[in-house]
C-alpha cells in the first residue's frame, strides 16, 4: 500500500506529464500552421522531464535578455570588461553564468530550489550563446 507522501507524488508527476502532453498537443497545432518558432518545441521533452529545469531555463533566458538589451550597444546593464595591457577580458553573462554553475556544482552550493536555480543558470548560458553574435570574443586585442 502507498503511502500519502508516496500518492502525491506520483499524482504530481502524472498531473505534469498531462499537462506537458496537452502543451505539446496545443502548440504541434499551432506548429502545423507555421504559427510558432520550430524551436521551441525542443524545450518539450526537457519540460516532461523537470518542469523546474524548464522554467528556471525559461525565466533565466527571458532575465538575460531584458538586462541584456538589444545587441546594437544598449544594454540595461553594463558588461564586464578588464583592461588587461594590450587586451580586453569580455566577461560575457554565459561565461560568467558557466563559472557559477560550475562552481556551485563543486561546493554542493544551491541557494534554492537545485533545478530552479540550475535552469536560471542555463537560459542565462542559452540566451547570450542564442542571441549574442560576438559570444566567442572574450580576449579582444586594443586597436
Amino acid at each position: 500500500m502507498m503511502n500519502i507522501r508516496t500518492s502525491r507524488s506520483l499524482k504530481l508527476r502524472v498531473e505534469r506529464v498531462i499537462y506537458s502532453i496537452a502543451l505539446f498537443i496545443s502548440e504541434f497545432k499551432k506548429f502545423r500552421n507555421n504559427k510558432i518558432n520550430k524551436k521551441f518545441l525542443l524545450g518539450i521533452p526537457l519540460a516532461i522531464i523537470s518542469l523546474e529545469i524548464y522554467l528556471g531555463i525559461v525565466l533565466g533566458y527571458f532575465f538575460g535578455k531584458f538586462l541584456a538589451g538589444k545587441y546594437d550597444g544598449r544594454q540595461r546593464i553594463k558588461s564586464i570588461i578588464f583592461n588587461i595591457g594590450n587586451y580586453r577580458l569580455h566577461l560575457h553573462h554565459w561565461l560568467v553564468s558557466s563559472i557559477i554553475l560550475i562552481s556551485a556544482l563543486f561546493n554542493n552550493f544551491f541557494p534554492f530550489f537545485p533545478q530552479l536555480f540550475f535552469g536560471i543558470l542555463g537560459g542565462l548560458i542559452l540566451q547570450d550563446l542564442y542571441l549574442d553574435p560576438n559570444w566567442y570574443r572574450v580576449l579582444i586585442k586594443k586597436n
